[in-house]
């Protein structure tokens, strides 16, 4: 179901996404940074990532809790077919997300890093717009604001686009969606990365970054669905706040080419 105001806003993205490309000559080099404990989710980020439109990356994948079965490998295989090095590292059931995310970070030797969270979802352009930003406005963090959220305990996408807010788009800010972060690699470092915590790991990075003296671009968040489960986050939050400030509602996970659910 595609509502006359998400056609408005799908023909603004648009057209800031050919404007930004327009400038792009190069891209940079990018890795990812991934910590999943959880298989079934596993596969589904794994083949959101084989469809992104960005030309190449790479992948830093620490697991804990799990071994990887033969249809992780299958979508392994089909991103190193794509030129895509994966690099693989197991962490012990006790360690905290911080802690991997944090030493898959401090393997990267890339111009940028970008954190994917493995229950979101992910649209194919969604590498590809982050990097567009953060090249054009000359950032050191970017990320989406947070316009879409599934709450899987009601089966309900809300979608929220306020000019105030963490809902609101393109702008300087201290917040952007913590699945979505995109930072520069020498202020990532110079920030401590994710820190070691158990949670709050997207706080203690963006709080760095602004003490380091970094700024933070918030771009839409169309392309992206942060996903609320009922269980398996390293928060507890209950669904009143989404359902209060959304602008529109749709029932089940919003099908539309932009989050690759078409």
């Amino acid at each position: 179901m595609i509502t006359e105001h998400l056609v408005d806003e799908l023909k603004a993205l648009e057209k800031l996404r050919h404007l930004r490309r327009s400038q792009v000559t190069e891209y940079p080099s990018l890795a990812i940074v991934l910590a999943s404990s959880r298989p079934n989710d596993l596969l589904k980020i794994l083949s959101q990532l084989e469809k992104q439109s960005l030309a190449t990356f790479e992948l830093f994948l620490g697991i804990h809790g799990f071994e990887l079965s033969s249809p992780h490998q299958d979508l392994i295989n089909q991103l190193k077919a794509r030129n895509i090095p994966v690099n693989i590292q197991t962490f012990e059931n006790s360690s905290t997300l911080g802690t991997v995310l944090t030493a898959l970070a401090n393997k990267t030797n890339t111009e940028f890093v970008a954190k994917i969270d493995d229950d979101d979802i992910y649209g194919p352009q969604h590498l590809q717009d982050l990097l567009d930003a953060i090249i054009v406005k000359n950032a050191d963090v970017v990320g989406r604001a947070m316009n879409y959220i599934y709450l899987e305990g009601i089966d309900l996408t809300v979608r929220r686009l306020h000019k105030i807010g963490v809902s609101a788009v393109e702008l300087w800010s201290d917040w952007v969606c913590g699945g979505t972060i995109l930072v520069k690699s020498s202020i990532g470092k110079q920030s401590g990365w994710f820190g070691e915590g158990k949670s709050g790991v997207d706080h203690f990075l963006l709080t760095s970054v602004r003490k380091n003296g970094g700024k933070i671009w918030r771009t839409y968040g169309a392309g992206y669905i942060y996903c609320r489960s009922v269980s398996n986050h390293t928060y507890a939050t209950d669904y009143s706040k989404y359902l209060k400030s959304s602008t529109e509602q749709h029932v089940g996970i919003w099908s539309n080419k932009v989050f690759g659910t078409s």
